[in-house]
């Protein structure tokens, strides 16, 4: 009798609970996200079909609270189903709601529940312009209009502010980039299994679940690259083709694009980016082109926030660890007291908003400054040289001073057995960048590795680190790729950034030279900016190899075009070092005194 009247209590407590957590959900989510104490009952008009110029409609949820009285609006649009059950828009609408927002999230044209074809881009400028003033102008809104988006919704954000809507107060940007160009190509060298995965997926009208890391796995390796989406899809994939064959920023790019005018657009943006985002470079570009606003514009309170995360900010990293303050959930705190301040005219939220909030990886803590990169750094160089280090004999090694001879580092450099970039986004994986064990890397006889001795304190580096580089190649054409990785104590090592030139594009994009075989050519190398900290009994290790695959497509080393040619060209690459080729990676150390 005992056992029965204990499971009734169980039963009566679990269903308690249940109905507890229907009927207030969203209590539960704001306990998950610091303590968001809901402040309004939320109403949910679903599948609002709002017309565009042209007549198509597009399908937009709307959460507002429950309540006669007029709110600020939060614009969402997004080509991911914004009723996914993978997708976090649900819950995060209800939750900024119960804070006293309007969120309007809208599927894209061509997408879900929307009419029309979709595009990639091609459209998000006007159709997002539109649901800002339609937005402006319903009967709940107070008149004044937030845009807000992460990755290709942050692109459909930045988009819309090209006609500068009256009631546009704020853009919250995560993420992405203001130039479409870079999210495709690195300085001339094409994104290959990030886009042919996004294309394949989601160019049709709902996700294509044929599509998948696994199903490309055979695909990536075939020529020419150009062909790929049919062996993906089975059909031909337009953009596919479109951002394929403009290699080089052309009114292709500038179409699609909103980095043009972001001078002249007058309202702050909360812009905000992760060290391991392969869109990082274009996150901290967005907030420069901000600041050479005039000096009356409001772009100039915009604030640039830098965390140790991948494209997806909850993404897990195996083996590194930087702390409960890295959590990206705190960043939807600073979001609502951003909109706070921007919607709601809570000024006295700016206080500690500064201009440029980073986090240093390594110290995993968190720094102001004024300034992108911090003004008190200097540049350090580490001069490459083949004497062997007594740690590894056979590793070069990393010093202050420049070998007195000449030296040579030769490799072969194969494309049909290229290099798998170590870094989560690999060729078994649909994760992106991350910090990942390299000794795979280094055991291949194609990388060239130079590490520093143990350092004896702690090294800083916070900007731009740069890779100065004598190469000669028997090529017309080819790749150098180079990477920064921290290596422990214990042997292992992990990347921090990469960095990557295609040499018919060493002197400019706009001008591409072939090489002379044999020559020597002296060429920089920019890394992906980063802040971390090599600690104390840590090296600097330093790769140098010629591909990334398949993050990039592979150079095929002919001349010829790399994405329309199926020929390969197997070459020998030589690194010099020592006077006069003075190799060296150079380094902005941050002054702690």
């Amino acid at each position: 009798m005992f056992e029965i009247i204990c499971i009734l209590i169980i039963l009566t407590l679990v269903i308690f609970v249940i109905i507890i957590y229907r009927h207030y959900r969203i209590h539960f989510y704001s306990w998950y996200t610091d303590f968001l104490w809901p402040k309004n009952r939320v109403v949910i008009d679903k599948n609002v079909m709002i017309s565009m110029p042209d007549g198509t409609r597009l399908a937009t949820d709307i959460y507002r609270p429950k309540s006669l009285d007029k709110f600020p609006v939060i614009v969402i649009r997004t080509p991911y189903n914004k009723m996914g059950l993978l997708q976090p828009y649900k819950h995060l609408a209800l939750l900024l709601a119960s804070q006293g927002y309007v969120i309007v999230i809208q599927d894209v044209r061509g997408k879900y529940k929307s009419e029309g074809e979709f595009y990639p881009y091609a459209y998000e400028a006007l159709d997002g312009h539109t649901t800002v003033m339609w937005a402006g102008k319903a009967s709940w809104s107070n008149g004044k209009v937030a845009l807000f988006g992460l990755s290709y919704s942050g692109s459909c954000a930045w988009l819309a502010t090209r006609y500068k809507s009256v009631y546009l107060r704020t853009i919250i940007s995560m993420f992405t980039t203001q130039n479409t160009y870079s999210i495709w190509i690195t300085k001339g060298i094409p994104f290959l299994k990030g886009p042919l995965l996004w294309l394949g997926k989601y160019c049709a009208k709902a996700e294509n679940p044929k599509v998948t890391d696994r199903s490309l796995e055979p695909i990536l390796w075939q020529l020419p690259v150009n062909i790929l989406d049919h062996y993906a899809t089975n059909r031909k994939i337009l953009f596919y083709k479109e951002y394929l064959a403009h290699i080089q920023p052309d009114p292709f790019w500038e179409e699609i694009s909103a980095h043009q005018g972001a001078g002249n657009l007058d309202i702050p943006a909360f812009i905000i980016g992760g060290w391991y985002d392969p869109f990082i470079n274009g996150t901290i570009d967005d907030y420069q082109r901000m600041k050479q606003a005039p000096d009356t514009s409001m772009n100039h309170h915009s604030h640039l926030l830098i965390g140790p995360w991948a494209h997806n900010p909850v993404q897990k990293f195996q083996g590194i660890e930087f702390g409960n303050n890295a959590s990206f959930k705190s960043i939807l705190i600073s979001t609502l007291e951003w909109c706070d301040i921007w919607l709601k005219d809570k000024k006295k939220a700016a206080s500690h908003l500064n201009k440029i909030r980073y986090f240093i990886m390594g110290r995993n803590e968190w720094k102001k400054t004024d300034h992108w990169p911090p003004s008190n750094t200097i540049e350090e160089k580490y001069f490459l040289s083949n004497q062997n280090n007594s740690l590894n004999p056979i590793e070069g090694r990393l010093t202050p001073i420049a070998p007195e001879n000449t030296q040579k580092n030769n490799f072969i450099y194969n494309p049909r057995d290229p290099v798998l970039f170590r870094g989560s986004y690999i060729l078994h994986g649909e994760g992106w960048i991350a910090p990942i064990e390299q000794n795979e890397i280094i055991a291949r006889g194609d990388v060239l590795i130079y590490t520093t001795p143990s350092l004896q304190e702690e090294l800083c580096v916070t900007g731009v680190a740069k890779l100065i580089l004598y190469v000669s190649s028997q090529a017309l054409d080819t790749d150098f790729y180079a990477k920064i990785c921290d290596m422990h104590p214990n042997g292992k090592s992990f990347n921090l950034t990469s960095g990557f030139i295609r040499m018919r594009f060493r002197d400019s994009l706009e001008n591409p030279q072939l090489l002379v075989p044999g020559m020597v050519y002296c060429v920089e190398i920019p890394f992906r900016p980063v802040a971390h900290a090599f600690l104390k009994n840590h090296r600097i290790q330093l790769q140098i190899t010629s591909s990334d695959f398949p993050v990039h497509n592979r150079n095929l080393n002919t001349g010829l075009s790399c994405e329309n040619s199926i020929e390969i060209k197997e070459v020998e690459q030589t690194i010099y070092s020592g006077k006069p080729y003075e190799s060296h990676l150079l380094l902005p150390i941050l002054n702690s005194s």
